[in-house]
């Protein structure tokens, strides 16, 4: 059972060095407005800083587009000292869709500033990313082969040349060197060697020392610690524990509410994926603790994904794991009133319509073209009432509904907003800074009565997935399951 649980959290420390405010991936979809526009924003981060972000732009409402600018914005720096838009590439396809690149410098917190321009008008959007080193890219074999050739017939060449210079270059054409000069060429010869191999080496010492730099600033998920606390009644206690030192040395800014909670945890039922909670500790007096009581849900591991957002915008998402003994005993003390949980069928069922234990039914649209690796996609559901009458959504935290995409595995998490996955108290941190955030997020509670959600979203990698949606019905939570496999490109 230890050696099972220190594999499994081995592989989600591994996801989480491809993460940041979420676990496998640190790619930000956007969906919403800019001005009179609606956009899809896609950006697709490099993993190396400095590195090319991939963004696009994707005009879902409106016309007569002209033009459409991206640039990066550092949260300590804002559009004053951003560097100047760069133009989207329009791309053929319908709706338009623009493609621009984006370099990233510095780790850090960022927004990418998305201005459009047409006949209708103009608008902004902000979409929060973040610019984290999650890998070290290798050497092609080809490249590396290529330099190498290349790096010998200049080491040779430049020996040569300082070889041919002492014995030959003050020489009348035609005359040949007496044996002084070709010996004085060898000991000069010898002496450039040494040279430059010692100029080779202190190169390669500085590239190590650059290399170890960049090992040293790679993103790291925060260590953390489960504990369970029992009460006489029955009641358990779950403590998600920050320990990681850079957190104990205050190197990181105090932390942003987002919906309202400082963290939004998730507990997921490890092996059939078949319990689900969205719960809201509270912070415990010691600074680095999160305490919740544990619902009422079957005994068994949990992986545990607490959200959380700082200041400076920065978003990660905490990982760890809980053995629960038993189903604890539910009371209303210390609940945050929107803590929610189900029990659901176990994963693999492959359904598209999900019976809820009211009689509700909720219906996965699902594409005809099989899911794969990387390729934008919208994820749509529509609730109806037992008698089939359509359903009418309420607000969920200000949100038309929430939902998570987790891999069976665990190594991909990714919790989402019919707006996409960017988190929203980051984006209104940028809107406050700069005052000229013009965009709204899709799936905010305005408009008609609906009984239908959509995502946007781009699965980060190959495998067999569980989709969690939540949605609200007469003060209700309810939460349905979905499974699918997706196939790489």
């Amino acid at each position: 059972m230890v050696l099972r649980r220190t594999v499994r959290l081995l592989v989600l420390a591994v996801a989480g060095l491809a993460a940041s405010a979420h676990v496998g991936t640190s790619n930000a979809l956007f969906e919403g407005t800019a001005g009179p526009y609606g956009v899809r924003v896609i950006i697709r981060t490099p993993g190396v800083i400095p590195g090319l972000a991939q963004i696009s732009v994707r005009i879902t409402k409106g016309a007569g587009v002209e033009q459409v600018t991206v640039r990066p914005l550092r949260a300590d720096v804002g559009l004053e000292g951003a560097p100047p838009p760069d133009i989207a590439r329009a791309v053929d396809g319908a709706p338009p869709l623009y493609d621009a690149e984006l370099w990233l410098m510095t780790p850090g917190s960022y927004s990418v500033h998305v201005e459009v321009s047409g006949t209708e008008g103009a608008g902004t959007a902000f979409v929060p990313v973040l610019a984290v080193a999650e890998r070290r890219l290798p050497m092609s074999f080809g490249m590396g082969a290529t330099l190498l050739g290349a790096g010998l017939i200049l080491f040779w060449g430049a020996i040569t040349i300082v070889g041919a210079a002492v014995r030959e270059s003050v020489l009348p054409p035609g005359d040949d060197p007496d044996r002084r000069r070709r010996v004085r060429a060898r000991v000069v010869m010898g002496v450039g060697t040494i040279t430059l191999v010692l100029l080779l080496w202190g190169g390669w010492a500085w590239w190590d020392v650059v290399d170890a730099a960049y090992r040293n600033r790679m993103y790291r998920p925060l260590e953390t610690s489960t504990s369970l606390q029992d009460s006489p009644a029955g009641r358990i206690t779950l403590r998600l524990t920050i320990d990681d030192p850079a957190w104990r040395g205050r190197e990181w800014t105090p932390l942003l509410p987002d919906h309202g909670k400082l963290m939004h945890m998730f507990l997921i039922k490890d092996e059939d994926l078949g319990a689900f909670a969205h719960v809201h500790p509270i912070p415990h007096n010691d600074g680095r603790s999160f305490d919740v009581p544990f619902p009422p849900l079957p005994a068994g591991t949990y992986r545990v994904y607490g959200d959380i957002v700082f200041e400076s915008g920065f978003a990660q998402t905490l990982v760890d794991e809980v053995a629960v003994p038993n189903r604890p005993t539910e009371t209303a003390d210390g609940r945050d009133p929107d803590d929610s949980w189900a029990e659901l069928k176990p994963r693999g069922t492959q359904e598209s319509a999900y019976v809820l234990p009211s009689g509700r039914k909720m219906r996965w649209e699902r594409n005809s073209a099989a899911a794969v690796t990387d390729e934008e996609t919208t994820l749509r559901f529509t609730l109806t009432e037992p008698d089939g009458r359509p359903s009418v959504l309420e607000p969920y935290m200000g949100m038309l509904s929430h939902a998570v995409v987790t891999r069976d595995d665990g190594s991909v998490f990714i919790h989402l907003h019919p707006s996409g996955n960017i988190n929203m108290a980051a984006q209104q941190r940028f809107e406050a800074a700069e005052g000229t955030g013009q965009g709204t997020m899709q799936g905010m509670m305005h408009g008609d009565a609906t009984s239908s959600v959509s995502f946007p979203f781009v699965f980060p990698s190959p495998g067999a997935y569980r989709v969690f949606v939540q949605v609200r019905v007469d003060g209700q939570v309810e939460t349905a399951a979905f499974d699918l496999d997706v196939g790489p490109e």
